[in-house]
């Protein structure tokens, strides 16, 4: 291996000094290769020079050259455009001026009293090996300098509040144009009013000397209005000798909007499979309305028609009809996005409606499902239509498993969906077994994977059990699959928020004659009370116009929102009945423009779609509320509260 030898600059215009500084460096054996200058400008002509001829590997510099004096000398020299470690030579033992060389950015400080060569030696080698210390530090601060401006996430630090530091991407991901306008300020000021507990929480500990790492979800407002939820990873950081956060955190907005549109996907994929099953459902109840309703027109035909049967078989249409519309009605809850916030629910909800959407086709394939209920009541937080999908999607692929292992006929069908409370780790199981066969070996981890499927071409979207796996994560919990027995076992582990007894409500079991009191004695209010019935289905008008009517009230009625107008221009209604969704004016239309002649003007809005029922209409005047009933209509409840808002327009 060559030997390595130093390059050595050394500028000094006394030809003794020169001299005897050569000798003293050659008198120590080390390799040293001397290029000798007199002055600083022919110093800087090399300096500045290009090849290998300019690089020095130190400059030992007088301070007093006829071009040049005192510590300015210094700075000239580092200004060129091949530095090097700078090591001063000169007669004068000042400390002051030592120090001030120093600050110039000057290595060492040497005097010319040359007891030996090895001081000048020790100086050198010092101040090479700070050089290319310095050197390497720089370099390595560049390189993470870059790296983290490059990264795709937001990389900040904050000292308390306050934004010390935030990168490029962070910028580009709050919407800011550059790092002025953003530091300094406080980084609550662009957290959305949701989040700012939690990053408040986080911020309070890392400045009391948490020094472990942490991880959560806050929702950011960019200038535009505009909102990003942002998965953070935050690490204790000392900031100027304080306790401080560095905070990286990745912009999840989109890929939480792919999540949901594959949640959604998979609840449609699932509708799909059951359309056979809910058509099934629907058809139950449609027979029973049928045949009641052929038995009492069968009645007037022979002219034998008995009062207490009539109003049997009307009480049993009725009934038929409210079970159709919780059919319907699950089903619209079951199929729209899920953007509601996480709340405390009883799972067992969960379990007896999922089992209701699959048990008619199991059923039909000979398969019956067995629920094992926990020995106590909890509650869960998240959102009780999710964990419906998942079960529905374990449910149905238990049954799919025995379908396909049982062709010969030689095994009974069964789903066994159990739930057991575990008190002391504070979870609920929920385990789905079936005697399907099995998962095969292989393709047990992968069964969570996005599109993975063992069933065969056509009959599977691949995507139920990922996006159940990503519905129960964010639920906190776990799923775990095994094969038990002769089949397999899909386990969900969830955290418990509470247990005791699930609070039930205290109209569930009550006749709706008795939630509604009777009402005869409201008959003058009843004929004070005008009421604008708004329906496009003729039949549907007709009949809410005609008991209204027979209960006492004044009621006009139309079939659309300009007949509406029309007949309100006649005779002010004192409230409003109408539906939403009708040709030529809707009801939203009808509404506002029956409001801004009655700002105070009740409304009770009909509806038979999901969405409508959200916010129909705004609701901006304090004293005329927009109240909203599902179809099929309840006649009684509807009765009910008219008179209730009769009452309230008899004493304005």
């Amino acid at each position: 291996m060559p030997e390595q030898r130093f390059r050595i600059l050394l500028v000094e215009d006394n030809p003794g000094d020169a001299f005897l500084v050569r000798t003293l460096l050659e008198e120590t054996g080390e390799p040293f290769d001397i290029e000798h200058r007199s002055d600083l400008r022919s110093a800087m002509a090399v300096l500045n020079g290009d090849g290998p001829d300019a690089l020095f590997d130190v400059v030992l510099l007088d301070l007093t050259l006829p071009d040049s004096s005192g510590v300015a000398t210094i700075s000239q020299i580092r200004s060129c455009a091949n530095t090097a470690p700078v090591v001063v030579l000169t007669g004068h033992k000042d400390e002051e001026l030592a120090f001030e060389a120093l600050q110039h950015g000057a290595e060492d400080y040497l005097t010319k009293e040359f007891p030996d060569g090895r001081t000048i030696r020790r100086s050198i080698r010092y101040a090479i090996e700070r050089s290319r210390a310095e050197r390497a530090l720089k370099e390595s601060e560049e390189r993470y300098r870059k790296l983290v401006e490059l990264a795709p996430e937001l990389i900040s630090i904050l000292s308390g509040e306050e934004i010390v530091y935030i990168n490029q991407q962070g910028l580009s991901i709050l919407g800011a144009e550059d790092s002025a306008a953003l530091v300094g300020r406080s980084f609550m000021e662009m957290v959305h009013p949701t989040s700012k507990e939690t990053l408040g929480e986080y911020i309070a500990r890392y400045q009391d000397g948490y020094g472990g790492r942490a991880d959560f979800t806050i929702i950011c407002q960019r200038p535009d209005g505009d909102n990003v939820e942002l998965e953070v990873s935050a690490i204790a950081f000392t900031h100027e000798g304080a306790p401080a956060m560095l905070m990286l955190a990745e912009d999840v907005t989109e890929k939480r909007r792919i999540e949901r549109q594959l949640v959604q996907t998979s609840k449609l994929a699932t509708l799909g499979e059951m359309a056979a099953s809910v058509a099934h459902e629907m058809n139950q109840p449609l027979n029973v309305i049928r045949m009641a309703a052929d038995t009492c027109a069968l009645q007037y035909d022979l002219e034998a028609v008995k009062p207490a049967f009539q109003r049997e078989r009307l009480s049993l249409i009725s009934s038929q009809t409210e079970r159709m519309s919780e059919i319907i009605k699950h089903l619209q809850i079951y199929s729209r996005p899920d953007d509601d916030d996480f709340v405390p629910f009883d799972p067992m909800k969960a379990v007896e409606r999922s089992v209701d959407m699959i048990e008619h086709d199991c059923r039909l394939s000979g398969i019956m499902i067995e629920v094992v209920p926990p020995a106590q009541a909890c509650l869960v937080k998240g959102r009780q239509v999710q964990l419906e999908q998942v079960l529905v999607n374990m449910l149905t692929n238990a049954r799919d498993a025995i379908n396909e292992n049982g062709d010969d006929g030689s095994i009974g069908g069964l789903i066994r969906l159990s739930a057991m409370v575990d008190e002391n780790h504070k979870v609920l199981k929920l385990a789905v077994n079936d005697n399907g066969g099995g998962v095969p070996e292989a393709a047990i981890d992968l069964l969570f994977h996005p599109f993975f499927t063992t069933k065969d071409v056509g009959k599977g979207t691949g995507l139920g059990l990922s996006v159940s796996f990503g519905i129960i994560e964010a639920m906190n919990g776990k799923i775990d699959v095994r094969n038990e027995g002769d089949g397999a076992c899909f386990e969900v582990t969830l955290p418990i928020v509470s247990f005791g007894d699930v609070s039930e409500d205290i109209f569930a079991d009550i006749p709706d004659e008795q939630v509604f009191n009777d009402t005869s004695s409201n008959t003058a209010a009843r004929q004070n009370t005008r009421i604008l019935v708004v329906d496009d289905e003729i039949d549907a008008m007709e009949i809410i116009s005609g008991y209204l009517e027979a209960q006492g009230y004044n009621v006009s009625a139309a079939s659309n929102g300009e007949d509406a107008l029309a007949i309100a221009g006649v005779v002010q209604p004192d409230i409003l009945i109408t539906d939403i969704r009708m040709p030529q004016m809707d009801g939203n239309s009808l509404v506002k423009e029956l409001r801004s002649r009655d700002p105070a003007l009740p409304v009770i809005v009909m509806t038979g779609h999901p969405g409508d029922a959200e916010r129909p209409v705004d609701d901006d005047g304090a004293d005329a509320p927009v109240m909203v009933m599902s179809k099929p209509l309840n006649l009684k409840e509807l009765l009910g509260i008219l008179d209730e808002l009769s009452e309230v327009c008899g004493q304005m």
